[in-house]
């Protein structure tokens, strides 16, 4: 049997907040029995968007990631509340507006995906908009509205999904045993860290010049574990590297010009080396962009 599941990519959101404003627009005031009653204008979020920064001025990495309910197969939140939660043969996983009116069903949920609408006085959470795929949609209105779809729903059997999630890499905020509907695609970015940095070369007249397309390669025990080419800035980016993995080597052959060596200790947050230059010092590449004080 075809079933729902939701697809998250963190590179294709630049976090414009349009799929929780849908999801205002949907919910709030509208009173869609027997899904849901109406959702809070203010204080309350089915989707709550997470934001996460990495590295150092000037090569700093943004990520958006939005959070909702997973609608898990093996729901904690029915476990402890099977009397108001309700799980459809579609996937989905709802709340009975009729028997969430107890404040404590907001922690059956241990993601944090319920929240408790004082104005209805009932526990509230993501509905993957039921009431519209009921009606014949094919999506929810937070992936209709998304932009550059960095959201998607996906109606198909869960075999032939498990071939997605693996082929695509993708990752759940939830535990693999409450068997999550809810995936993301390129989440290292708010898991793991990055090792950046700029190379450059001194020409005759002691200009610094980027160096473009040049081979990096990231080493840890002597042995080669990444290689990038610089861009046409001379700046390269190892991306993901696990946070608290200890020492690495970064080097780089210039044909004419010599080569680029420094390690890096990566421990809780991503390193910037700065611009390595051959003969030269790494140079810390923040100090460039110091601000100008009178």
């Amino acid at each position: 049997m075809k079933r729902w599941h939701m697809v998250f990519d963190v590179n294709k959101c630049i976090g414009c907040y349009t799929c929780t404003l849908s999801c205002k627009d949907e919910h709030v005031g509208n009173e869609w029995f027997p899904y849901t009653d109406r959702q809070k204008k203010r204080d309350q979020k089915w989707i709550e968007m997470g934001k996460r920064e990495r590295g150092t001025v000037p090569r700093v990495d943004l990520a958006y990631r939005p959070a909702l309910c997973n609608h898990c197969d093996e729901a904690p939140c029915r476990k402890k509340a099977p009397g108001a939660m309700v799980k459809r043969a579609d996937g989905i996983m709802l709340i009975d507006p009729r028997a969430a009116r107890d404040e404590s069903l907001v922690d059956a949920c241990p993601f944090g995906a319920i929240s408790w609408n004082d104005e209805v006085g009932a526990a509230q959470k993501c509905t993957f908009c039921a009431h519209l795929i009921d009606d014949g949609w094919k999506e929810p209105r937070c992936v209709q509205s998304c932009p550059l779809r960095a959201l998607k729903a996906i109606y198909m059997e869960d075999v032939d999904f498990e071939k997605i999630v693996e082929e695509k890499g993708l990752v759940s905020l939830a535990p693999a045993s409450v068997a999550p509907r809810v995936w993301y695609k390129n989440l290292h970015r708010f898991t793991k860290n990055m090792i950046a940095g700029e190379i450059a070369f001194m020409e005759d007249d002691d200009t610094e010049t980027c160096a473009a397309d040049i081979e990096v390669f990231l080493k840890k025990d002597g042995e080669v574990v990444a290689k990038t080419l610089t861009s046409t800035f001379g700046e390269f980016t190892f991306d993901p590297v696990e946070p608290g993995s200890g020492d690495y080597e970064v080097s780089a052959e210039l044909p004419g010009k010599g080569k680029v060596f420094t390690l890096v200790t990566m421990g809780e947050e991503s390193v910037d080396t700065g611009i390595l230059c051959p003969g030269k010092d790494p140079t810390p590449s923040h100090d460039a962009w110091e601000p100008i004080r009178e």
